[in-house]
């Protein structure tokens, strides 16, 4: 048999393996270890079989074993490809409009923080100790402020028009499949915002979180997805 023929013969083979059951393999491979480690059955065996046993047994597990890694493995991709399939989507029906909205509107961030020094912070946890009854709050709650900084941040629109509420909530609708519980709530509480603070100067704080979860994932999905 020359190289072809034999290359042809391995496929074949090897393809044949593959289209086995990884029940049956581990069936069989359970019944070759019963017959091995139980002296009356490996008895019943003719002399030439009991001596071929231990390489059946060992092949029949190695091959049980990679048909079940192959078998992971193919699901393990077949997740992942899904996934990006769906990032894809997401990123080229959500994020990517939703970014497009802000070519022409500049948001700028500030941020500040109430204590921004050690000596301000354990001013604040000395405040916490003696403000509850209970020795173990004022505790916990002194522990918390020595790591509290207590930073806020305000945004606005400087140029461009206002903030794109209206647009962000038409592109969720008409791709509402692909929008996230996440990203649904942030689109509410940014609306509802809107009635308790009706002034445009300033972006409220809940469109402050809808541009940073806009942000963020589009950087995400850019990366994962391209």
């Amino acid at each position: 048999m020359d190289a072809t023929g034999a290359l042809a013969a391995t496929r074949q083979t090897l393809d044949t393996l593959k289209s086995v059951p990884g029940w049956l393999l581990l069936g069989f491979s359970v019944s070759l270890s019963m017959i091995w480690f139980w002296p009356p059955f490996i008895l019943l065996l003719p002399q030439s079989a009991q001596s071929v046993l231990p390489l059946a047994l060992l092949v029949s597990l190695l091959l049980t074993i990679l048909k079940f890694v192959d078998q992971a493995g193919s699901r393990l991709l077949e997740r992942r490809r899904v996934a990006l399939e769906r990032d894809r989507e997401r990123l080229a029906g959500l994020y990517r409009p939703f970014i497009a909205l802000f070519l022409t509107r500049h948001v700028t961030i500030c941020s500040g923080s109430a204590s921004p020094r050690l000596r301000h912070r354990l001013a604040n946890a000395r405040e916490e100790l003696g403000a509850y009854r209970r020795p173990y709050t004022g505790v916990k709650r002194a522990w918390r402020a020595l790591f509290d900084r207590q930073t806020s941040s305000s945004a606005e629109v400087e140029f461009g028009g206002e903030f794109p509420l209206l647009e962000i909530a038409d592109l969720v609708r008409k791709n509402a499949q692909l929008a996230s519980v996440e990203l649904i709530r942030l689109v509410n509480r940014a609306d509802r915002s809107r009635y308790e603070d009706p002034d445009l100067s300033l972006m409220t704080d809940a469109e402050l979180a809808l541009f940073t979860h806009i942000d963020r994932e589009h950087r995400k999905l850019s990366r994962r997805a391209g």
